[in-house]
């Protein structure tokens, strides 16, 4: 398995992605974005899933991956903050938009026409450009009324966040805790039989 595959990529919103790269594996939690490669597997990972596009960005990842690491590391942890309190049904700061808002200043947009698709296109240093797009997404979200339905996972241990219109889910994943959850309590069934 290469590491590209580590990352769960279960909502395909980049700034709940960013958020969900620290997980919990086996009681402990996981910080996937403590270095430059794996910034680099990140974002070819978003890359290959189309949630980000090369079109964006004016060069490689590997030229500004060292200094993106530590400024995606402080955005999660203001978005995990924020998306932590919509979940518990608590509102976001008055200045939480002002905040994202000022990363898209530092790499506004212009917009080009992808696969019959507009996309937002940075213009600026490619570690602000990401940031700007994460931004993006994060206000967009709020703004189209979305974070209204983002949900921790109902596994106590897992740290998680999804966002499920439809009410119907309890998992981050079925591939991660619903089908553990199954396991466990069928295990459970077959021992009291015994």
């Amino acid at each position: 398995m290469t590491v590209e595959n580590h990352f769960p990529l279960i909502s395909g919103e980049i700034s709940i992605d960013l958020v969900n790269t620290e997980l919990v594996r086996h009681g402990r939690r996981h910080d996937l974005l403590t270095t430059p490669e794996q910034v680099i597997a990140w974002f070819r990972t978003l890359i290959k899933q189309n949630i980000l596009y090369k079109e964006q960005f004016d060069t490689e990842v590997e030229e500004w991956a060292e200094d993106a690491l530590p400024r995606l590391r402080e955005v999660r942890f203001f978005l995990r903050d924020g998306y932590e309190r919509m979940a518990d049904g608590k509102e976001l700061s008055p200045h939480w938009a002002h905040h994202l808002e000022a990363f898209i200043k530092r790499a506004p947009f212009a917009y080009q026409l992808k696969d019959q698709t507009l996309i937002p296109v940075p213009m600026g240093q490619p570690a602000d450009a990401l940031l700007s797009l994460i931004a993006w997404d994060a206000l967009r979200l709020f703004a189209s009324d979305k974070l209204n339905h983002i949900h921790r996972c109902a596994n106590p241990e897992c740290v998680l966040l999804f966002t499920d219109t439809r009410g119907r889910r309890k998992w981050c994943s079925m591939k991660i805790c619903g089908n553990r959850k199954k396991v466990t309590r069928y295990q459970q069934r077959h021992k009291k039989e015994k």
